[in-house]
């Protein structure tokens, strides 16, 4: 008879408590994750952002169909000053020469009906909504004078005020202009002005990427409508007497 048994050695408690200590570490990587998330979810946009030509710009997070007011009122500006400031000469550092004897290339323009229009103003119309870009494009046409595509004759548009933008419904805004278009004929650099009070009105769009292949149509448009704008309609202003 043994007085001492060989007892076999129980690894089960060991391994309950190898497990137990893996689970807590697996549940405190994900308390810290879920924690990690909250914060930053709750934490505010960057507000400044580097552009591609190296400026910075500040931003700020909007929803799709808002536009900040400086943008609204910028690129009302940016787009009638393009609509209505005529010059067929070409520019320094396209076409132009120095040697009086060179004849300057001008401007041939672009048809709209039985007048014609700039090419710089052809281009700023796609910021025009396209149920309102070819009337408004017929009447600029109107408007500018032939002499224009000599060279003789040039225009520009003198702002005196834009209102601060006014919704008036989901994504569209009214603007108030008042402006000059001042047309200068040959010698006369005085100029003629022509009273332009307007309200504008602008709504909200998505401006898709383009893809690899793009016409050059394509990119003009493109780069017209970045803003994420476009003018529907312009109406006289009715300003209190």
């Amino acid at each position: 008879m043994r007085l001492l048994e060989k007892k076999e050695l129980n690894l089960t408690p060991i391994f309950l408590m190898g497990n137990a200590a893996l689970l807590s570490i697996v549940l405190l990587i994900e308390i810290g994750n879920s924690v990690a998330i909250h914060t930053l979810s709750n934490a505010k946009a960057p507000t400044l952002v580097e552009l591609s030509d190296g400026e910075s710009v500040r931003v700020s997070a909007i929803k799709g169909d808002e536009r900040s007011s400086q943008t609204i009122s910028y690129f009302v500006g940016k787009t009638m000053t393009g609509l209505l400031c005529w010059n067929a000469l070409p520019k320094v550092n396209d076409e132009y020469s120095a040697d009086p004897i060179k004849k300057l290339k001008t401007d041939p323009g672009v048809p709209t009906g039985e007048s014609r229009i700039t090419t710089s103003v052809w281009e700023h119309g796609f910021a025009l909504s396209e149920d309102f870009r070819p009337s408004f494009l017929k009447e600029v046409g109107k408007l500018t004078p032939p002499d224009v595509f000599t060279g003789s004759t040039q225009s520009i548009l003198k702002v005196s005020f834009i209102s601060e933008p006014k919704k008036v419904k989901k994504g569209q805004w009214a603007v108030d202009m008042v402006a000059s278009i001042i047309v200068f004929k040959e010698a006369n650099i005085v100029g003629e002005p022509i009273n332009f009070n307007k309200t504008i009105y602008v709504k909200a769009i998505n401006t898709p990427t383009l893809p690899g292949l793009s016409s050059e149509y394509q990119k003009i448009a493109n780069r017209v409508r970045k803003a994420g704008l476009e003018i529907t309609k312009i109406q006289d202003l009715e300003l209190a007497k």
